[in-house]
């Protein structure tokens, strides 16, 4: 049986709280979280404004869900990470939420999500061996299973930047079979992609001459439209999600560029700069035009000379105009001799 003072506690929020208690009888408890037991949640509250906290413990099975708020500071490293594509403001976020990845409506693997991303932005065997545990970790804890979703496809990108091709490209198509959720299937897309290029990068390398090989032609065209398709598609059909539209279409500019087609490439660029301003993709984009050399202008066609023969007098004003361009005469027929014009 709760006291009047939980009761209490538990119908009314007051402005200083930061975290949020639903019970199953649909009251609320505004409050800050301290910890979890193994059966209970530990909380502090104020009965009042002015009143001191107070400390409690709320039985898990009397708990619907909780909305915790950010920790102090979450916020804000969350923007200048995302902002300057910097892992490092998030790691110490990371560790506070992981011990809650279950726990319903916390939203600490999406804060794992963009830690592991921008982790592999430097493409060193450290960060991708963290940047594996944490998908990992989100993929076997979330509560969200469109979290564990992206967390997958993200595991499949390390794998690919680890040189695992063969197994990634199967394990991609079967979860693409399987998965509804559109930020999934983008990821899936993209982690397809990468396959593609990776495979396209060795074909490269192993035939340097490909293009005198007619066996191979055709599979380095296939294998670079797939990889443009899944770049492109978020751009093309789910332009709300920036984030992930921005990356393709930097990887798609990349690709474009790594094959000799930089006017292909600066126009997927430019496009990146204006439709998504704010992406870590656009500044790197910007910076790739700036180093890009300026295609000269092309002169003007030449007004048609005019030549003074060409000219003739007007019959009354005098004023030289150009003569009516003749049209080309016809080949003269061929003359018929007596001899045939007697046997015809």
């Amino acid at each position: 049986m709760k006291s009047g003072i939980l009761l209490f506690c538990l119908s009314m929020g007051f402005s200083c709280a930061q975290d949020t208690i639903v019970l199953k009888n649909g009251r609320k408890a505004d409050c800050k979280i301290i910890d979890f037991t193994v059966d209970a949640v530990k909380i502090t509250y104020r009965v009042t404004p002015a009143a001191a906290p107070a400390g409690r413990l709320i039985p898990l099975v009397e708990i619907d869900h909780i909305d915790p708020a950010p920790f102090p500071g979450e916020t804000e490293a969350r923007a200048t990470a995302v902002g300057e594509g910097r892992s490092e403001p998030l790691m110490i976020y990371w560790v506070k939420h992981l011990p809650w990845l279950g726990r319903p409506r916390t939203k600490g693997g999406e804060i794992g999500l963009i830690y592991a991303e921008l982790l592999t932005r430097v493409n060193t065997a450290d960060r991708r061996e963290r940047a594996l545990k944490i998908y990992q970790q989100i993929e076997a804890a979330d509560w969200s299973a469109e979290r564990r979703g992206r967390a997958q496809a993200g595991r499949l990108r390390v794998m690919l930047r680890q040189g695992r091709t063969a197994e990634v490209r199967p394990q991609a198509e079967a979860l693409l079979q399987h998965s509804g959720d559109p930020r999934v299937l983008i990821e899936l897309r993209h982690v397809m992609a990468e396959a593609s290029a990776a495979t396209l990068t060795q074909l490269e390398k192993d035939h340097p001459r490909w293009q005198e090989e007619d066996e191979l032609v055709p599979r380095h065209t296939q294998l670079l439209n797939e990889a443009f398709d899944g770049y492109l598609y978020p751009h093309l059909f789910h332009g709300a999600e920036e984030d992930l539209a921005a990356r393709g279409l930097w990887a798609a500019a990349q690709l474009s560029s790594a094959q000799k087609e930089n006017t292909q490439a600066a126009e997927w660029a430019g496009d990146l700069t204006q439709l998504y301003q704010i992406s870590p993709e656009a500044t790197a984009a910007a910076a790739w035009l700036k180093q890009q050399p300026v295609a000269p202008a092309k002169p003007e066609p030449a007004a048609e000379a005019v030549e003074l023969e060409d000219l003739t007098e007007e019959a009354e004003g005098g004023k030289p105009q150009p003569k009516p361009k003749s049209t080309p005469k016809k080949k003269p027929a061929k003359q018929k001799t007596k001899e045939e014009d007697e046997d015809a």
